[in-house]
Formats: C-alpha cells, sequence, structure tokens
C-alpha cells in the first residue's frame, strides 16, 4: 500500500477546486473525484482505514486541504466570499496557482493570535468524552469549522483569552495532534474524573486537529523546542514563554504545510 505524497494530493486537490463553480466545493464531495486522479490507487487503498476507523483516504485529502489553507491558497474556516460550512473556497492566489502564474508569496494563515502557549494534556485511555468522539471533531475541523470546548489547566488562574492552547498527546502514542486559541478566563467547575473535586478550566476554539497518523512527534519536538520539558508533561496548564511559543509556533506551521 503506498498513498501519493502529501504534496502531490494537495496539488491535485487545489487544481480540483480550481475546476469547480467560483473555485469551491463542499469538501468531501471531493473524496472519490480526487481518488480518480490517481490511477495507482487500488480498491484496497481506498478502502483502507487508520485504527480509529477513518477512511485513511478521506483523512490524507483533509490534511492536504490544511496545507493548501496554511500555504494561502484557501480560505480558512469562516473566511472567503460567502463562507459555508464546510465548504472549501480558493483564494484569489490559490486559482493563480491552479492556471500555473507564478505568484511571488502566498500569505499562509495566521494559527497564533497570542504571545504565549499553553499546553493541554489528553490522554485518551484517561478521557475520551469529546462532544462527537475525537475523529468526529477531526471531521469538523478538516471541514472547516473551528470544535469549541473546555478543556482543565489545573490549577491555573492566569492564562489570558488569546493564549495559543497546544494539544499534547499523552500515553502513546506522543506528540502535538491539535492547536486552538484560548476564548476565556479561568473559571472553576467539576473536576472531569473526580466526582466531588473541583478543577480550573478554560474555554478553547480548537482550529487544527491531526489524526494519530500526522502528529508532531515528541522526537521532533524535542529536539527542535528543546526548552519545554516534553517528556514530563504530566498534567495540563504549563505555560510556555512567548519567546519559545514563537519558535512551535514556527514549526508547527512547518509540520501542517
Amino acid at each position: 500500500m503506498a498513498f501519493p505524497h502529501d504534496d502531490l494530493i494537495a496539488d491535485e486537490l487545489l487544481k480540483l477546486l480550481a475546476d469547480q463553480p467560483d473555485g469551491r466545493a463542499h469538501g468531501p464531495d471531493t473524496y472519490e473525484p480526487l481518488a480518480k486522479r490517481f490511477p495507482e490507487l487500488t480498491e484496497e487503498d481506498l478502502a483502507s482505514r487508520v485504527p480509529t476507523g477513518e477512511r485513511r483516504w478521506d483523512s490524507k485529502v483533509r490534511f492536504a486541504r490544511l496545507k493548501l489553507v496554511n500555504r494561502g491558497l484557501v480560505y480558512p474556516a469562516k473566511e472567503g466570499p460567502s463562507p459555508q460550512r464546510g465548504v472549501w473556497i480558493l483564494t484569489d492566489p490559490g486559482m493563480a496557482v491552479a492556471r500555473g502564474e507564478a505568484i511571488e508569496n502566498p500569505t499562509p494563515a495566521d494559527l497564533s493570535t497570542g504571545a504565549e502557549g499553553i499546553i493541554l494534556g489528553w490522554n485518551r485511555s484517561l478521557w475520551d468524552g469529546w462532544d462527537e468522539t475525537y475523529e468526529g471533531a477531526i471531521n469538523m475541523v478538516m471541514a472547516g469549522a473551528t470544535y469549541e470546548t473546555r478543556w482543565s489547566v489545573g490549577s491555573r488562574v492566569d492564562v489570558a483569552s488569546g493564549t495559543d492552547a497546544w494539544l499534547l498527546r499523552q500515553g502513546g502514542p506522543y506528540g502535538i495532534v491539535g492547536h486552538g486559541v484560548v476564548t476565556s478566563e479561568p473559571f472553576e467547575g467539576e473536576h472531569f474524573a473526580k466526582p466531588g473535586q473541583t478543577s480550573r478550566y478554560v474555554d478553547v476554539a480548537f482550529d487544527v486537529l491531526l489524526d494519530e497518523v500526522d502528529i508532531l512527534s515528541r522526537d521532533i519536538l524535542e529536539q527542535a523546542v528543546p526548552e519545554v520539558a516534553w517528556r514530563y508533561q504530566f498534567q495540563s496548564g504549563n505555560r510556555i514563554p512567548a519567546e519559545i511559543n514563537s519558535q512551535l509556533v514556527q514549526l508547527w506551521n512547518n509540520h501542517i504545510s
């Protein structure tokens, strides 16, 4: 089983969107037409699934769309002319690139609005209470929406709205699988795993959630951002200073582009 490289899928997705009226299409409607552009894909390839049960091809197409967003060739969620949930829309630079025109500097999407970062730990074996399952949350975000939820920050009381939120997968595989933005000050609520106890939470809007196969691994994090003790993040709420967070933002953008 050998799928096309992610960049090749992104290139063909760009062309496919350019062939649609106004350069826009409902995301899931691109899966099958795009697969036909790769005759080397077998029925077995298209039927294969990731461990979560989702079709591997669908996941790869959504990841390709994310790459185009980060290159400034497809609009982020809720942006563009007459945006609709789940509809992918080419930007003007995206249309130009699809026509084979050279453009100097497409503007990548700015995924960070806060100066500092905060680590949100997630061990799936201990908690998996996503409203629509984690795979459903991935589908929502990949379709162009944001996934809004609350997340425990331990005893932290000084998390500012606008802080970058990094979803750190724990318990294996290890690494970052999501990015979001904190949208509230910390507040107290019932502990998610300990009845009768409380914890502090923040509201978070996730704009990127990745399948485990696309994780930004802990090994890479340790090499690129060694200032953070990635192997010793045992709880949510740990702060990432602004200067280190900027390095992490750049690494993340490179990972999903």
